[in-house]
């Protein structure tokens, strides 16, 4: 395993996510804050009312604390300035069926699943084998250069 420096691209991408996270969190958390609030007052503090309002409360809580949780591992990756970069054989690829798509790759000798941008993924052959360049925190593949040779897993 290599460890190279994030590049400046690198690095401006991983500020994005953090900054995209906090913004639509902020966002969420003040427009249903206000939602909930104007529920509770024009109802009279029915007990129904404070039922839905505490368990969307709960909800907007575990978003919170899951989108720090990532602004953290980003954090950590922009902390350590380096990306890894190891030699691994594709396992599989997968994608999110929703719009904005995903893209996922798992390789044999990196734990996890790694999320790519849709031109690396596009690139990427069944049991292919990569160098691949990825932040170890926040899961992010940077790059997947092909290696010519065989690969021997003994």
């Amino acid at each position: 395993m290599q460890r190279v420096p994030l590049t400046i691209e690198q690095q401006n991408a991983l500020k994005a996510i953090a900054w995209l996270f906090a913004a639509v969190t902020g966002a969420v958390t003040i427009g249903l804050g206000t939602i909930f609030t104007c529920l509770f007052i024009a109802s009279g503090g029915a007990p129904v009312v404070r039922f839905l309002v505490a368990a969307g409360a709960l909800s907007l809580l575990f978003g919170f604390g899951l989108t720090a949780w990532r602004i953290y591992t980003i954090g950590l990756d922009l902390r350590d300035g380096v990306a890894q970069v190891r030699r691994a054989r594709l396992k599989r690829t997968s994608s999110s069926r929703r719009t904005p798509k995903n893209y996922y790759a798992e390789f044999f000798d990196i734990p996890g699943t790694l999320q790519f941008s849709h031109e690396v993924w596009e690139t990427l052959q069944p049991e292919g084998e990569y160098l691949v360049t990825y932040s170890p925190h926040s899961r992010l593949g940077w790059a997947a250069e092909p290696v010519s040779g065989a690969f021997d897993l003994t």
